[in-house]
């Protein structure tokens, strides 16, 4: 297919010019005028970024260089915009559009991409303590990835649901939720770490999911491997930790407490606080389970408090240390 408009990549994201999709579609009103009425229904920073725009404009025989202003929309924006001007180069535009993204998706182009996104941040697999196979595992999966994944499907394999992933990325300031969706925030807009799969159906709200590609699928998977947290099938068989099934009424006792109980030296609620992070006693995406629990004093400081159970458990590991 001939090519319509000029079409860059931003990251892992198609982008084109507002300026030159305003031209091929003939509009009649002032370019500043159609933005205004048309991008009130868009983010910034999400479905466009501002940019400024060299022309050469004649002036008194001469040439003069000016700068307009232009906006790099994604191609999921134009395609919307395509629509919204109800005419038939419109469609045509859509249909060009379509035809990009159909391409852009293609499991040969994702490997390609993902492959480039590996190499240019230097990721290779490293042989260490035997682990080989799991990374591998985990980087085939990356790059068989055929376009944009849901956060529960990332989520699942670290045994959580997508909306304990969510908060997670949100405690770690990089999601936010406005309304009832979920955005990156500006830091990341431009890194090429989401999608975002837009439906507009006649006569209703348009509706806008955040998903995300290979190159943030991966992203997360750093962030939580450096928070010590691995995929369920690459976790330690000894223990699983599970959210209680009922509301614990029972009595909850701190490091302190539980040393002195045990007659430990001084210094040993440091050693129950590894043996809790060892054995992931704490919890990890909420404020407690069947273990234990987090408190945070009125100066904002964060204690943990242990359940009769969470004891027990500690109290034993520390026999089968023979302290």
């Amino acid at each position: 297919m001939e090519e319509l408009i000029k079409v860059t990549t931003k990251g892992d994201t198609q982008v084109v010019s507002a300026r030159e999709l305003y031209k091929g579609l003939e509009i009649k009103r002032r370019f500043s005028a159609w933005v205004s009425d048309n991008f009130k229904d868009f983010i910034e920073d999400v479905d466009f970024t501002s940019v400024r725009k060299s022309t050469e404009v004649k002036n008194n025989g001469g040439i003069q260089i000016r700068e307009l202003q232009d906006y790099a929309i994604t191609i999921s924006m134009a395609k919307e915009l395509c629509m919204m001007s109800h005419t038939e180069l419109g469609k045509e535009y859509r249909k060009y559009f379509l035809e990009l993204e159909r391409k852009w998706n293609d499991p040969k182009e994702v490997v390609k991409r993902g492959y480039a996104i590996l190499q240019n941040e230097n990721k290779q697999l490293k042989i260490e303590n035997g682990i080989l196979k799991p990374k591998a595992d985990k980087y085939d999966r990356y790059l068989s990835n055929k376009g944009l994944i849901t956060i529960t499907e990332i989520a699942k394999e670290y045994g959580m649901s997508g909306r304990e992933l969510n908060k997670f990325l949100h405690d770690k300031r990089i999601i936010f939720k406005k309304g009832d969706k979920w955005f990156v925030y500006q830091r990341y807009a431009n890194d090429g770490l989401v999608g975002y799969e837009i439906y507009m159906p006649e006569d209703r709200e348009i509706r806008r999911t955040l998903k995300w590609t290979t190159k943030g699928e991966q992203f997360i998977r750093n962030i939580l491997e450096d928070e010590g947290i691995k995929p369920v099938l690459e976790r330690p068989s000894q223990m699983m930790i599970e959210e209680p099934q009922e509301e614990y009424d029972g009595d909850y006792y701190t490091a302190s407490e539980i040393a002195y109980k045990l007659y430990l030296p001084k210094g040993a609620e440091l050693l129950i606080g590894k043996l809790a992070n060892e054995y992931r006693l704490k919890p990890v995406f909420s404020d407690s389970n069947k273990y234990c629990r987090r408190v945070v004093d009125e100066y904002g400081r964060e204690t943990w408090q242990y359940t009769a159970l969470g004891a027990r458990v500690i109290e034993e590991l520390i026999e089968k240390m023979e302290v």
